[in-house]
């Protein structure tokens, strides 16, 4: 039995070529007593580790990078003209039109009742939600951002064609 469950791990575990494991190493008596932290790769059975992706690209995506990401998902979305356009713009009111009542409508069902700001233990209910709004937001920017793209061309074919909006006057 022993010997099936090392196949099956095997095999579960084949495909991944490369792991980078944390390897906490001892300090030398000369230096501080604290452990040190270093990545090194580990290779699994048939993987290579010549091929790893560097530690930036491990650890996801840095600020800088995320910024950059957005401001091409935008470019794309202003590539695709007039339709792109008004499909993200759709998008983001439907977003934005469902989610502002149901955080509204979420807090009076957590808390039994709407927001008062003139108490302070109603204004921190209110601010933890308005943090995981904010976050829930900012998560769901990718898929705004797709969803504009791939119904484009919906876009394009029933509201900048119908109504002729691409000709310039």
């Amino acid at each position: 039995m022993f010997h099936m469950n090392v196949a099956v791990v095997a095999i579960l575990l084949a495909p991944a070529s490369a792991l980078r494991v944390p390897l906490v190493t001892a300090a030398a008596p000369w230096t501080a007593a604290a452990p040190c932290m270093r990545t090194v790769p580990v290779q699994l059975f048939f993987g290579k580790t010549e091929g790893a992706a560097p530690p930036s690209k491990q650890k996801g995506l840095e600020p800088a990078e995320k910024a950059n990401d957005a401001k091409a998902l935008m470019e794309k979305v202003k590539g695709a003209g007039k339709a792109g356009i008004i499909s993200y713009i759709f998008w983001e009111l439907v977003f934005w039109g469902f989610s502002v009542p149901a955080a509204l409508f979420g807090f009076r069902e957590l808390t039994g009742g709407w927001p008062d700001l003139s108490n302070q233990e109603d204004l921190g209910k209110l601010g933890a939600e308005a943090f995981a709004f904010v976050n829930f937001a900012r998560f769901a920017v990718p898929l705004r951002f797709g969803l504009a793209l791939g119904t484009t061309p919906w876009f394009q074919t029933n509201v900048v064609d119908k109504f002729e909006l691409d000709k310039d006057a």
